[in-house]
């Protein structure tokens, strides 16, 4: 049975109004604010390309290293997407020269890439010790100088990284069919303890448009 519910208009006179008459009411306020909802069909399809950056072995991947039965181990992912390296250095500066290769594999004409590289998780050594990442221009000769802790020549290389410090490096633009040699460098001050085995972590980061990545 519908309820009756008494109103009264301007004027003052009295008049009914029934529960359905409400639940009309409160249905159309509910529609109004509904309403304001709007829903647009979009689509998003992903169409997967082979690596354009890809990441190789360089000329002293897994030769000789310090120690006995030791190796410069280096592995590169199955899609040359991902790498891991293994040193083994001494006391004074221990050098590893083109342990490991980045490549633009694009065909002559193709895109460009910004190429960085972000230290996520810095190495911990003795105090007084360096630990960088050389980027070389494919083929570049190397010259170590200085005395008593060569290091490399300034201007002979691309752009240095410190693996000590957390941060994005900026490496440079690699063109199509162009390639970047990897040298690491080590020195531990004579006098210090050795360190036990120490990671650093990286990003290797690259793209095509100008824009820092996040």
């Amino acid at each position: 049975m519908s309820g009756n519910n008494l109103i009264v208009n301007n004027d003052g006179r009295k008049r009914r109004i029934t529960t359905p008459l409400i639940a009309l009411l409160i249905a159309v306020v509910i529609s109004i604010a509904f309403a304001s909802v709007v829903y647009y069909p979009m689509t998003v399809t992903v169409s997967a390309v082979n690596p354009p950056i890809m990441i190789g072995y360089g000329s002293n991947s897994n030769q000789s290293d310090l120690g006995y039965s030791n190796t410069i181990q280096v592995s590169v992912g199955s899609n040359n997407a991902s790498l891991s390296i293994t040193i083994h250095p001494t006391y004074g500066v221990s050098y590893y020269k083109n342990i490991s290769i980045i490549t633009n594999t694009e065909p002559d004409g193709g895109k460009a890439y910004n190429i960085y590289i972000r230290v996520v998780t810095p190495i911990t050594l003795p105090t007084g010790s360096i630990a960088k990442l050389y980027i070389y221009s494919k083929g570049a000769s190397r010259s170590l100088s200085r005395f008593p802790t060569p290091s490399p020549a300034s201007g002979s290389y691309v752009k240095v990284v410190d693996l000590t410090t957390s941060g994005t490096t900026e490496i440079g633009s690699l063109d199509a069919g162009q390639g970047y040699e990897i040298d690491l460098y080590i020195y531990i001050p004579e006098g210090a303890s050795l360190p036990s085995t120490q990671t650093v972590q990286l990003y290797l980061i690259y793209t095509p448009s100008g824009e820092t990545p996040p």
